[in-house]
């Protein structure tokens, strides 16, 4: 074999191109290592880490670093047809590090754009509207308002997440405004505002303030109980 500086510098570079290198995973095994998969690796754990990076998996099996629906997904999903999803607390980049402060604090009520990682093609902005933990303590249902953008999820393709516009207004002072029909005792409100909100509540006939139980089921969910009937309105703020 001659020496190294004695070969051609191969121009352009394509994917199959080889590497020899040693495996440290395997004793420092000789290998070939192809430009696409030095390429991968980068991509998946280099230094852009403004972007949180995630695998989808049509399976409702957990897998860390992966997104997925309930009751399983299509091969593809459109992506002006998601409004809801769940999101593991790790990312494929980061698997051992919990990124639940990020998901439920500068995400909700803000912008966020979606890209394929290996194609800008597809690519969607939504509105973060929650994401409330889920039972298992390990992933988080996401709830979405989808704003521009085309393309799919597809099975098995690593997607980007990152946070394109902050609204710091709406992080300040969320409130919702609530009919109540007067056909119930009892109300589920699930007024996403990602928070334990105060509650008012108005009779619609007098204009005065009526007084029920209140329950927090979660930041984004209460339970009004009365014990009339009541028509008028609730304001969570």
């Amino acid at each position: 074999m001659g020496r190294i500086s004695s070969y051609v510098d191969a121009s352009p570079v394509v994917a199959a191109d080889k590497w020899i290198g040693s495996d440290s995973v395997h004793k420092q095994q000789t290998k070939n290592f192809t430009a696409q998969k030095v390429a991968n690796f980068i991509n998946s754990f280099g230094a852009q880490q403004q972007n949180l990076r995630y695998r989808y998996n049509r399976t409702t099996d957990y897998e860390t670093g992966t997104i997925f629906f309930d009751g399983a997904g299509a091969e593809t999903v459109p992506l002006n047809t998601i409004t809801t999803f769940n999101a593991c607390i790790f990312q494929t980049r980061s698997p051992i590090v919990d990124i639940s402060a990020y998901l439920t604090s500068a995400f909700p009520q803000s912008d966020v754009l979606l890209t394929q990682a290996n194609d800008i093609s597809n690519w969607a902005i939504y509105t973060w509207d929650s994401s409330v933990l889920n039972p298992s303590d390990l992933d988080y249902a996401v709830n979405v308002t989808f704003k521009a953008g085309g393309g799919s999820l597809v099975e098995n393709e690593e997607y980007l997440i990152s946070l394109l516009q902050y609204d710091s207004a709406k992080q300040g002072d969320l409130n919702k405004l609530v009919t109540l029909p007067g056909d119930s005792l009892v109300y589920i409100i699930n007024h996403n505002l990602n928070k334990y909100p105060s509650v008012s509540v108005i009779e619609q006939s007098t204009g005065n303030q009526v007084y029920g139980d209140v329950k927090y089921n979660t930041v984004n969910q209460c339970t009004l109980t009365f014990n009339s009937l009541v028509t008028g309105t609730a304001t969570f703020n």
